[in-house]
């Protein structure tokens, strides 16, 4: 599964976003950019930012950002072509689907060849 996917899910799922989550789930570490990079510019959603505030272990203030997948009537067609995407992935068993009559062509090519071998 794709990183993209992966974040997909997770936002579909009503998950969290942060820095923590993110680096230690998907390896991202710069939740800002790829939130955006990732999920909200291919779906065309926009995600809710939340400032969380805290403290460090040694007593120090500090501040960080949420992100989180909202089902509203913005985000409707988003949501939609973000589940699109995982269903064709979950179909198609992760390989990609030819856009073009000469790809299928070649794939087929592929599988004759495999199975002459056989």
């Amino acid at each position: 599964m794709t990183r993209k996917l992966a974040l997909a899910q997770y936002l579909l799922a009503g998950g969290k976003l942060s820095i923590m989550n993110a680096y230690r789930h998907f390896g991202i570490s710069n939740v800002s950019r790829e939130a955006i990079r990732l999920i909200e510019q291919p779906f065309g959603v926009l995600l809710t930012r939340t400032k969380m505030e805290g403290k460090t272990k040694y007593g120090s203030p500090c501040v960080w950002f949420e992100y989180r997948l909202v089902s509203n009537r913005i985000n409707a067609k988003g949501i939609k072509a973000m589940k699109q995407a995982l269903a064709d992935y979950k179909t198609t068993g992760g390989q990609s689907v030819p856009k073009s009559d000469s790809k299928c062509n070649q794939l087929k090519k592929k599988v004759v060849k495999v199975k002459a071998k056989a």
